[in-house]
């Protein structure tokens, strides 16, 4: 049996990377998913891994009615909807901050932390009706280190950590957890939109972190089903970093 039987999980930034391996784990765990992304066809791919489970819905988290939407999907789909994991993001690389225009900063704040926002104050209704659920948000290593370049995604992350934190006091005595999975470098298909020459350095990669390679998205799948999960029932407000290390040195 697996340890999210009959859950009903929504899933964003399903169509690739880790969004899309947590989705699958989950439907593997015996959960029913709603894949959110907005790439049809690579959300396709991901909802073939397991079509009886996985249902797909096409979205632009960034709209401000998109939570309603991803929560009305999910419930016509399975009904109860139990559980949320935010993988959904984009990130801004060899930013200079001098240089970052209004317009650009508020686009990395809204696509990476008012997106969580607005879809954990739609989903949290039905998990606070129900008395339970999980609320898994994917931060970044870079909410915790600073990195030069990259100035207002790591303002973005912090702010997605700040925010479970609080939402974990306010929430937890209604039975609602939540709680932050951290990774480190991720071999995901935004890896290479964030370095163009991503294979060159692999290799310079791998040695920062003490487990000496890159992460996979498998990698994060674990962690997250282990988050929405029984196992953890008594963590909240807390950050699993899940980084090879990385933020140990």
């Amino acid at each position: 049996m697996g340890r999210l039987v009959d859950r009903g999980i929504i899933v964003t930034g399903a169509s690739s990377g880790i969004g899309a391996a947590i989705a699958v784990r989950c439907a593997e765990e015996g959960a029913h998913v709603l894949a959110v992304g907005r790439d049809e066809e690579r959300l396709s791919a991901t909802v073939m891994a397991d079509p009886s489970r996985i249902h797909a819905c096409l979205v632009d988290l960034t709209q401000s009615d998109s939570g309603a939407t991803c929560v009305a999907a999910a419930q016509d789909a399975f009904g109860q909807v139990s559980g949320l994991v935010h993988a959904a993001g984009t990130v801004l690389r060899n930013e200079v901050p001098t240089e970052t225009t209004d317009e650009r900063f508020n686009q990395i704040i809204g696509e990476n932390l008012g997106s969580v926002f607005r879809l954990v104050r739609a989903t949290l209704p039905p998990l606070l009706a129900h008395g339970s659920g999980s609320i898994v948000l994917v931060g970044s290593q870079l909410a915790h280190i600073g990195i030069a370049g990259y100035a207002s995604y790591s303002a973005a992350k912090g702010g997605v950590t700040a925010l479970a934190r609080a939402l974990a006091i306010d929430v937890g005595p209604q039975g609602v957890r939540v709680n932050v999975l951290a990774p480190g470098v991720v071999k995901t298909p935004m890896a290479y939109v964030d370095r163009e020459d991503f294979d060159d350095r692999e290799e310079i990669i791998a040695k920062l972190h003490p487990l000496r390679r890159i992460g996979t998205p498998t990698d994060m799948a674990g962690p997250a089903v282990f988050l929405l999960s029984d196992d953890s029932a008594w963590m909240t407000g807390q950050v699993v970093h899940v980084d090879g290390g990385w933020t140990a040195q």
